[in-house]
């Protein structure tokens, strides 16, 4: 079945111009309006959908739902926000807005799995992070759902961090260091987490209803080009010792297997399993950890230690 054709809205987020044929309103539009896109959304008819998902069976209990189809490209779907065809090669996403969603939820949604998994399918391993900048020191925030990256990163903004990508990290290397690209400035919290840190942030809506997070604009948008980021080092959320005091933080640079597995299961796009990815991802751990310090954070979750998490962080940045 024949793939719709893009419109004309331009923009660039992640370092990637993406052309659209419905404008994006949470990132910047980009300068160049024609030079080659390195992505492409469009809508799609319900019956293209039904084309492509014939036979595949979806359970009706999971509220994500992720299917490689026989021609190699990516289906996915969020319930109640969207469903998309993510192309082979990762440069044309044909996508469909669910009824009842929002603008803010839709677009959050789309740019947050689908971009990730047309950067994975075009060779790059983007990665579960968030990104702040400690006044000339980005880091990153490593870790899976629910380990506390979010959270973090609020308690730093409200220190007078500035956010430069929630949720996933595009990167790229030159020179011998590793950049982080900027995302869109929102980020996804807990209503009592925003209100604790970040009373003064502006409400972006609700990220979705499984989640029950909402999504914040925590300072004034950058405008205009952003340059990458050079970062300084990464920090593996973890869990503490077993043995060790409850008010204790420490961190332990990784390396060798244990820096392997921190990062492969960082990767944003965890079902995508092509014959290479593994190959890919361990080769990619590996140049990383070789251009920057990757550190296991180990801290009870507690609100009153992140004042001490945050010294530790700051400390291994500025060594």
């Amino acid at each position: 079945m024949n793939q719709p054709v893009a419109g004309h809205y331009r923009h660039v987020v992640y370092g990637v111009v993406v052309e659209s044929e419905f404008r994006l309103a949470s990132i910047d539009e980009a300068a160049d309006r024609d030079g080659d896109a390195a992505i492409r959304l469009v809508f799609g008819p319900p019956a293209y959908f039904q084309a492509k998902t014939a036979g595949l069976t979806r359970d009706p209990d999971e509220w994500f739902h992720h299917a490689v189809l026989p021609d190699g490209d990516v289906y996915m779907r969020v319930d109640e926000i969207f469903e998309t065809v993510v192309s082979s090669d990762g440069r044309h996403v044909v996508c469909a807005r669910l009824a009842g969603v929002d603008d803010s939820s839709f677009e959050a949604n789309l740019l947050n799995f689908v971009l990730s998994t047309s950067l994975t399918l075009g060779g790059e391993e983007p990665l579960h992070a968030t990104v702040v900048d400690l006044g000339g020191h980005a880091v990153g925030l490593l870790g899976p759902s629910g380990a506390g990256k979010s959270t973090l990163a609020a308690f730093l903004i409200g220190q007078g961090a500035t956010l430069i990508t929630d949720d996933m990290l595009r990167l790229t290397f030159a020179d011998g260091r590793a950049f982080a690209h900027s995302g869109p400035r929102r980020l996804k919290l807990f209503d009592e987490t925003a209100r604790r840190f970040l009373p003064g942030a502006i409400s972006d809506g609700n990220w979705n209803t499984m989640s029950g997070k909402i999504m914040v604009r925590p300072h004034a948008p950058v405008t205009g080009p952003q340059a990458p980021w050079p970062l300084s080092a990464l920090f593996w959320l973890d869990e503490p010792e077993p043995a060790s005091p409850p008010v204790e933080v420490s961190s332990t640079r990784l390396t060798g297997i244990d820096l392997a597995r921190a990062i492969t299961v960082s990767a944003m796009e965890i079902r995508y399993y092509a014959p290479d990815r593994l190959t890919r991802q361990l080769r990619f751990a590996e140049h990383l950890g070789n251009v920057l310090p990757v550190y296991a954070l180990r801290y009870e979750r507690s609100y009153p230690l992140l004042e001490r998490v945050a010294a530790e962080i700051r400390r291994r940045v500025s060594s």
